[in-house]
């Protein structure tokens, strides 16, 4: 887990002196505000760690640096990245259990994903899992579906810093425009936020999806919008271990929210559906009640002939967990109102969409959605006598 000669580290972290401790301690803080970021602040940081394992430590003007500073100032260091980054998986174990400021750093730690996404995707493969906890799980996903997004403003900060306010002659960029305009200004000092916990989500994302429709084709910005659907899968995988029923809950109504609240990138879109629905349905096989649990919001969608046409992977699996699980074999709570209720849902949906010419520039509904649609309303006929004969 360590570098060469830990052993010995570790034997002089038992023994070290409250004063030598203090020195060394002294001389890292130094190096770390003066951005002296090498090898040798690096083993610096090697050794505290260890020193940390040993002996009960007060560190926190060093972490906040490290998941404070570096991140929010230095991102664009692929130096600083590299090493950073390797640091943390290197002594994961240890600063979960012993540093709490780290997995409340991700809004900063993510930021050297959303700048260089193809050199640190494989250190956040291995980090994430890490990241997810049952606090941080509604606020990360946010975040990763927002990455995109972040890459962007990254981009705009830099830009705002080094670029004129006004280029004679020149074209400048509405995104620039909007980073500088203080009506603007608290939805990228969201994105850019350094901690957890001031909220999951912002209000407005729709506006800052507008603000940013012109960085949709940025190289950086499609790169990082590559990153997330692996990491998506990552995030669920590992959300299923820690999270509670009414935590998934909650997580199946921000999939069907943010759905339709995505940085318009189409490619980027059409792989987020599909892994909103693949997850959906593991979620629901894992827990058929939270079909129940969320029936409100799964029938609004299903309701919402629209979303036929714009989220047909994520409708088409939406329709099938109703069918299939709003029984009460799997959840007791299940009422024949609450059956009647989606099957008139879905009837007056799979009418409209049989009868009715789709919408101008889209395309009829493939044969998938309406079997979807039909096969559904069988399932619920046949748990309602009443609805037998429809």
């Amino acid at each position: 887990m360590y570098s060469h000669g830990s052993e010995s580290l570790i034997k002089q972290a038992r023994e070290i002196q409250e004063s030598e401790l203090q020195k060394f301690y002294s001389r890292l803080v130094k190096q770390l505000h003066g951005r002296e970021f090498g090898h040798e602040t690096i083993d610096s940081l090697q050794r505290l760690h260890l020193i940390l394992s040993m002996a009960a430590v007060d560190c926190e003007c060093v972490w906040k640096l490290v998941f404070g500073r570096f991140p929010a100032e230095l991102f664009s260091d692929a130096f600083l990245a590299h090493e950073l980054l390797r640091f943390l998986r290197l002594n994961l174990a240890t600063l979960q259990l012993r540093v709490p400021q780290y997995t409340r750093s991700f809004p900063n730690l993510l930021k050297f994903l959303a700048w260089d996404s193809p050199a640190v995707v494989d250190d956040f493969v291995d980090l994430l899992p890490s990241l997810v906890t049952a606090g941080t799980a509604v606020e990360l996903l946010h975040s990763l579906l927002d990455l995109p997004c972040l890459s962007a403003t990254l981009v705009l900060q830099l830009r705002s810093t080094y670029f004129p306010i006004a280029e004679p002659g020149g074209r400048g960029l509405l995104s620039l425009e909007a980073f500088r305009s203080p009506t603007y200004r608290g939805l990228f000092l969201f994105l850019l936020r350094g901690e957890a916990g001031s909220g999951d989500t912002i209000d407005r994302l729709s506006t800052l999806h507008q603000l940013l429709a012109e960085a949709s084709d940025w190289p950086r910005v499609i790169q990082c919008a590559q990153t997330v659907p692996v990491l998506l899968h990552i995030y669920f995988n590992t959300v299923v271990t820690v999270a509670d029923e009414k935590l998934l809950a909650h997580l199946i109504s921000v999939l069907l929210e943010r759905s339709s609240l995505l940085l318009n990138i189409p490619k980027y879109v059409k792989e987020i559906h599909r892994v909103f629905s693949c997850h959906l349905l593991r979620l629901c096989k894992l827990r058929p009640s939270l079909v129940v649990d969320q029936s409100h919001e799964l029938l609004e969608f299903a309701g919402t002939t629209a979303n036929v046409y714009s989220k047909e992977e994520i409708f088409t699996h939406v329709v099938w967990v109703l069918g299939e699980y709003l029984s009460v074999s799997c959840d007791s709570r299940c009422s024949v109102a609450l059956i009647t209720s989606c099957f008139e849902a879905l009837e007056a949906v799979l009418f409209e969409v049989t009868s009715s010419a789709p919408p101008s520039g889209e395309a009829r509904p493939a044969p998938r959605v309406i079997t979807s649609l039909m096969s559904a309303l069988a399932k619920l006929a046949s748990r309602s006598h009443d609805l037998i004969p429809r």
